[in-house]
């Protein structure tokens, strides 16, 4: 009887790469209207919200990070920051994105992370 391969693993302290990307949560979120109280534009972004904690320079945070803005209110929470933006409009950016992610058809991209709470995810 032949054994099963053995498993190569990464050396001590480096970690297997988190799939970033899911294309279906993505279609899902950019189905709804803009999450800025009012707005009636018909066209929507899938906006990511950074923060030092998820996103290295020139990298795009992970997709529970995402919520729909048009490309008006898009282009004003990349200028201003997701804390400013929500303050100014009474949103909150970080709530929003964990209740996507947390009602996501995506049923893998729910099992990869093991959801957590809405206060784990947002930076405070």
């Amino acid at each position: 009887m032949r054994l099963p391969d053995r498993l190569k693993r990464p050396p001590m302290g480096l970690r297997v790469a988190v799939q970033k990307i899911w294309p279906r949560h993505r279609r899902w979120v950019k189905a709804h209207g803009c999450c800025v109280p009012n707005c009636q534009a018909q066209s929507v972004d899938f906006a990511h919200l950074r923060s030092a904690a998820n996103a290295g320079k020139g990298e795009k945070p992970h997709d529970i990070f995402g919520v729909s803005l048009c490309r008006v209110h898009h282009d004003e929470q990349h200028r201003i920051g997701a804390d400013a933006f929500g303050k100014k409009y009474l949103i909150d950016l970080w709530a929003l994105a964990a209740e996507f992610t947390r009602q996501s058809p995506d049923w893998e991209m729910r099992a990869s992370l093991k959801l957590v709470h809405a206060a784990e995810i947002g930076d405070g």
